[in-house]
């Protein structure tokens, strides 16, 4: 994974692009590589590795298992977003439970 130093573009928003693309091409299926793996193949801080990965998280791609890797979500066929991509119908509006 290489990240580009001459790009105007930040290098954590690289990364998650890198990683992103990685997803939806099927070459990252389960899970990410760890911080430690990413930070000695990019050469970025820890810091930037996961400000990179919490991009995807808020992108519904990738979720965070505390003490573990980042695992990704992967879409179910037909459907937009993660496997957790489920939609909860919402509350007729003034409505209060009893």
């Amino acid at each position: 994974m290489q990240i580009d130093e001459t790009s105007p573009e930040h290098p954590y928003l690289q990364l998650a692009g890198l990683l992103r693309a990685d997803i939806e091409s099927g070459k990252i299926t389960s899970q990410l590589p760890s911080i430690t793996q990413l930070t000695e193949e990019t050469g970025l801080a820890v810091g930037t590795v996961r400000r990179a990965i919490n991009i995807l998280v808020k992108e519904g791609r990738v979720e965070t298992v505390p003490g573990r890797r980042s695992i990704t979500k992967v879409p179910r066929p037909g459907r937009p977003g993660g496997a957790d991509d489920r939609h909860v119908p919402a509350r007729p509006h003034g409505h209060v439970p009893h």
